[in-house]
């Protein structure tokens, strides 16, 4: 089977502390969708989006032409590898307009031969080209000095042309960093244009807030028009939107669940920066009237033993 591919987390984020502490490998990130394949052993052929199974019958309109392109190479491709690519439509797929779309309609930006093992960027492209199929160019490999290093990558024209690069994925040059769910580790660093949260500044001030004003800037920071439309992409994606207003239901759900998985930690964070000055201060709040108490307690006990 297809088996899920690792989260891919902003740089910053908690779970990929370690990630710049080594070589990693640093690619152009497609804003395209998900789109991973594979040959069985007995010649069939799967296809996944990011969130569900293809019916390879009668797939969903949004993949029918990256599923045409899986079944016109199904000969050359190896049976056991999972294929990981970018599935465009169109030039203009999600947010960007680039000048084409790649051949096939999808981009190749990893292989893996095994469970959670990945080939190195010369064999990925190979075997991509086996296939007729591009590869995501590097742009990087060692280590990283700094965080301009990847804001200069940004100036990159994409491979596809039309605009500058969406953003980057780094992932450990040897692929030999594991999370807690036991796949590799993998980070992003978006364009400032196309972040998909336009992160609002958490200033000192709102540490002087009360909850309900705290709750509000949240809001404000994550309720976005970028993670609603990220929530639709999925949607859309896993074949479930009918462009009705019964969509309405399913995206309300969907939002949530994208920023409890992508943005907990930081909220925590925020959270405990706003409530640790006030809880702190309140900790001690009847101490000194407990401490008399107890010296007086002390001083009776003294005055018995006499």
């Amino acid at each position: 089977m297809i088996h899920s591919y690792p989260s891919i987390y902003n740089l910053g984020h908690a779970a990929i502390v370690d990630l710049l502490k080594g070589p990693v490998i640093v690619e152009e990130k497609i804003d395209g969708s998900q789109f991973s394949f594979w040959k069985r052993a007995d010649g069939e052929v799967e296809c996944r989006s990011k969130g569900a199974p293809i019916n390879m019958l009668a797939p969903e309109g949004m993949f029918k032409a990256a599923v045409k392109t899986v079944l016109e190479i199904a000969t050359r491709m190896r049976p056991d590898v999972v294929y990981r690519g970018e599935y465009l439509a169109g030039p203009h797929h999600n947010a960007l307009t680039y000048s084409r779309v790649p051949s096939g309609n999808i981009i190749i930006f990893d292989v893996n031969p095994g469970l959670e093992t990945y080939l190195d960027a010369e064999s990925k492209r190979s075997m991509a080209a086996e296939l007729g199929l591009e590869c995501v160019p590097v742009l990087f490999i060692g280590v990283v000095s700094g965080i301009e290093q990847f804001r200069k990558l940004l100036d990159t024209e994409s491979v596809l042309g039309g605009q500058k690069i969406e953003g980057v994925v780094i992932k450990p040059a040897a692929y030999n960093l594991f999370g807690r769910d036991k796949k590799v580790l993998m980070g992003k660093f978006v364009s400032e244009s196309f972040r998909e949260v336009q992160a609002k500044a958490w200033d000192s001030e709102h540490r002087t807030k009360g909850p309900q004003e705290i709750l509000s800037a949240l809001q404000s920071r994550y309720g976005t028009s970028a993670r609603w439309n990220k929530a639709l992409i999925h949607l859309r994606e896993r074949g479930e939107i009918e462009n009705d207003p019964r969509d309405i239901g399913k995206l309300m759900k969907e939002v949530p669940e994208d920023v409890l998985k992508e943005c907990a930690e930081d909220i925590r964070k925020d959270l405990f920066e706003w409530a640790w000055p006030q809880l702190r201060r309140m900790l001690a709040r009847g101490l000194p009237e407990w401490y008399k108490e107890e010296l007086l307690k002390k001083q009776f006990e003294n005055t018995t033993a006499v």
